[in-house]
Parts: structure tokens; C-alpha cells; sequence
């Protein structure tokens, strides 16, 4: 805390190529906070944070939405509490161009300060080396790229907010006002954050940014043998694959092919094949009617049950939760009038059912 005053001091660092959004939202939550709830409720105001946007030399900076951002000083001219760094679209252009600001950020962390990355802001975060050994999360489609750059990082790519020893990271870009309300939560306590979550319309039970993420695999290698299986697996995701003859075709053992497979791949060929047919099931859930028990069938599976616990591990929802979600008829549907396709709604509502006869025992931990 910064000892002139009891009022944490937060510093949200623009660069050139920055998110906009992602500097200007975390500047709004965290300027209301103290403030709208109690205008909204005749008190007096009283601001929970000091909130400044800094540059590295104080000078304006320019989105990557061409929007020119002007800050409220140079780093070097405060010593906030929090630093947060939002999301920058090109992690080789902004290190070329503000490489020094990282010493700044260590200097920063080993006096106390929190560092709060936004989605690829953890990549800068990273950069520094204090990531090394410790949890991080970011946006799921930058994973691949991550991990090939900071190995030594503890990514985990389901988490929506990871918090180690003063180092935050948030995954993808509308995630800093999980971020934000976490920190709020941390220096103003919970009743605080609460306040934020209604004004804002936030979901304080928001965990996991898996239910939003798409599995494409990955394809950034030069093994051809493996490229060839990925294609194999990709073009038929519902056809009941033996291993051993897959491995044979493309002149290989099984157990070659699978070290080769997950040495290129990260995942085995196995679960490939599981993270491909759940990524179809998604698609069916979200523009069909069928129930899961057909999809589950549509994309290989004759064992319904096992293929549900499947769809939770690596979506965090039950299958009718996610068709609700994520439907046109669900939660991004747009109502015009009353709904009277019951064949549809049908489905859905078995779909449920099962969804609640199944539940507790599927939850992922």
C-alpha cells in the first residue's frame, strides 16, 4: 500500500498496440468503485482507488484501433500498488519497442507491487521471468504460443483468473472485469466486489473461460507424419479409429506415434480424437435441435454417459447448460414472440433432465 495514503494507487499501462477496451474498462470499474453505489444510494462517494493510465515516458500512445490514448504520467513518476497491464495485440512489436519497461516491472514487484495481466498481457508478464514456476492463464487461443515461449510458466489455460504471489492473470479480452473485480475483492473485500458484480452485471461464479474456448489443435509443427494423422483424425472425427492400424499407415508403431503425436501435438492421439468429437458435439448443440444422446452417437459414441462426462471435462458445463448458453434459442437468442415449436423445446427440456439427473456426479472439481 502506498504509505501516503490508505486508498490503494492502481497504474494501468498503456503501450502502442494496446487492447483500448482493455485499458479504459479496468480504468472505469475501478473508479466507480465507491462511487456509483453510493450515489445510487444517497451516500457519500468516497473512491476506493487512486486510478492513473501511465506510458513508459508519459508521452500519448496509439491503440490498435488507431484511438490516441493520453496517460496521467510517466511510469517513472508514481509507485502504484497495482500495475495492470492490459491485452497488446503483437507481444515481438511491443517488446521491440519497450523492452526497458520490463526492468520496470520487476523493480516494481520486488517492492510489493501487484502485477495484473488482461489476456495477452501475460505475455509481457512472462517476459519478465516472474511467471517462471508460477500459475498464469491467457486468452485459450494464444495457449500454443505461450507455452512455446515460456515453457517454464505454469499455464493454465481453463482458468479464468490465476493469482500467485502477487502476479494476476485473466484469460480472454472481456475477463478484466473478472480480473478487476478480483482485485477489487482482494484490497476492499468482498463486500466491495459484490457491489461491482451487481452494478456491472457481472457472474461472480464465472470460473473457467472453458466453455468459450475452440479446439483447433495444433498444426505449427514440421513433422509430416504427424500433420498427416491430424488430418486423418480432423476429416473423420466420428469414424472408430484403431490405433495400431492408424500408426501402420502412416509407417509407424502405435507407441511411436503417440510419442511423435504428443511431442508436436501436446495432447495424444487419443485425446485429439475426444477434444475434435466434443468440438463437433458444441457445434451441434449450439445450431441443431437433436438431443445429446443423438450427438453423442452422431460424433462416435455409443455410450452416451461416457461421452457426457467427456463434454464437461473439457467444457465445465453440462451439455443442456452449454445448448442454453450458447444457442440461438438460448441465452444470445433474441425472443420476438412467444415460442411454440414444442418438438424443439422438448429436447431441450429432456436434455435438462438429464443434465440434472446427471449433475453433481459429472461436475468437474
Amino acid at each position: 500500500m502506498n504509505p501516503q495514503s490508505s486508498t490503494p494507487h492502481i497504474a494501468i499501462l498503456a503501450l502502442d498496440g494496446v487492447l483500448a477496451g482493455t485499458v479504459s474498462g479496468p480504468q472505469d470499474v475501478f473508479s466507480l468503485s465507491g462511487v456509483l453505489w453510493q450515489r445510487l444510494h444517497g451516500d457519500e462517494p468516497a473512491p476506493d482507488f487512486t486510478v492513473r493510465v501511465i506510458t513508459p515516458d508519459g508521452r500519448p500512445v496509439r491503440a490498435c484501433n488507431s484511438l490516441i490514448l493520453t496517460p496521467h504520467a510517466a511510469a517513472n513518476e508514481i509507485r502504484p500498488d497495482v500495475i495492470v497491464l492490459p491485452a497488446i495485440m503483437d507481444i515481438d512489436a511491443t517488446l521491440a519497442r519497450d523492452r526497458p519497461v520490463l526492468e520496470w516491472l520487476r523493480a516494481a514487484y520486488d517492492r510489493g507491487c501487484i502485477l495484473a495481466a488482461i489476456c495477452s498481457g501475460a505475455l509481457l508478464l512472462a517476459e519478465t521471468g516472474l511467471l517462471d514456476s508460477r500459475e498464469a492463464t491467457t486468452h485459450w487461443a494464444l495457449v500454443g504460443e505461450f507455452r512455446k515461449r515460456y515453457p517454464a510458466v505454469l499455464l493454465r489455460p481453463d482458468e479464468l483468473i490465476t493469482d500467485s504471489d502477487n502476479l494476476v492473470c485473466s484469460g480472454a479480452y472481456s475477463s478484466y472485469l473478472d480480473l478487476v473485480i478480483h482485485l477489487i475483492g482482494r484490497l476492499r473485500g468482498h463486500r466491495a466486489a459484490l457491489r461491482c458484480s451487481k452494478l456491472f452485471l457481472h457472474d461472480p461464479g464465472r470460473r473457467s473461460q472453458a466453455p468459450y474456448s475452440v479446439f483447433a489443435g495444433r498444426h505449427d509443427h514440421d513433422d509430416r507424419q504427424i500433420l498427416a494423422i491430424q488430418e486423418e483424425l480432423e476429416d473423420n472425427p466420428a469414424h472408430s479409429f484403431d490405433f495400431d492400424r492408424l500408426a501402420r499407415r502412416h509407417g509407424m508403431g502405435r507407441r511411436t506415434m503417440e510419442r511423435h503425436f504428443k511431442d508436436a501435438t501436446g495432447l495424444t492421439p487419443l485425446t485429439y480424437l475426444q477434444r475434435l468429437r466434443v468440438e463437433k458435439a458444441k457445434q451441434l448443440l449450439e445450431t441443431g435441435t437433436a438431443s445429446f444422446d443423438e450427438i453423442s452417437y452422431q460424433v462416435g459414441y455409443q455410450d452416451n454417459s461416457f461421452f457426457r462426462k467427456l463434454f464437461v471435462k473439457y467444457t465445465s458445463l453440462l451439455p443442456g447448460e452449454y445448448r442454453a448458453r450458447f444457442s440461438r434459442s438460448g441465452r444470445y437468442g433474441i425472443r420476438t414472440g412467444p415460442r411454440n415449436d414444442r418438438d424443439r423445446a422438448g429436447v431441450q427440456d429432456m436434455d435438462a433432465v438429464q443434465d440434472q439427473a446427471a449433475g453433481s456426479a459429472l461436475r468437474c472439481p
